[in-house]
């Protein structure tokens, strides 16, 4: 999901060129966000913890997530670089 976090969110700055770089991790987060939501997919409940609302794990998931995606775009930079 942080994949897939990550090429929404450069769409999205694609569309938008003139788009501050302060917006783009809460962009980000809210990618994470929808995209936990939507696949019902939250940290959580798949590590049997409890939670009481499901839009919470929903929320923290896509948080995660949306950090995540930073990660894949660091390494995959240093990938990059590495190969030329």
């Amino acid at each position: 999901m942080a994949l897939l976090s990550e090429i929404i969110t450069n769409f999205i700055k694609t569309l938008v060129p003139n788009l501050d770089k302060a917006y783009i991790p809460t962009i980000a987060g809210v990618v994470g966000i929808i995209l936990s939501w939507l696949t019902c997919v939250g940290i959580f409940n798949t590590l049997d913890v409890p939670v009481k609302y499901v839009a919470v794990d929903y929320i923290l998931t896509g948080i995660i997530v949306s950090r995540g995606a930073n990660l894949v775009h660091d390494l995959a930079d240093r990938l990059s670089q590495a190969q030329a």
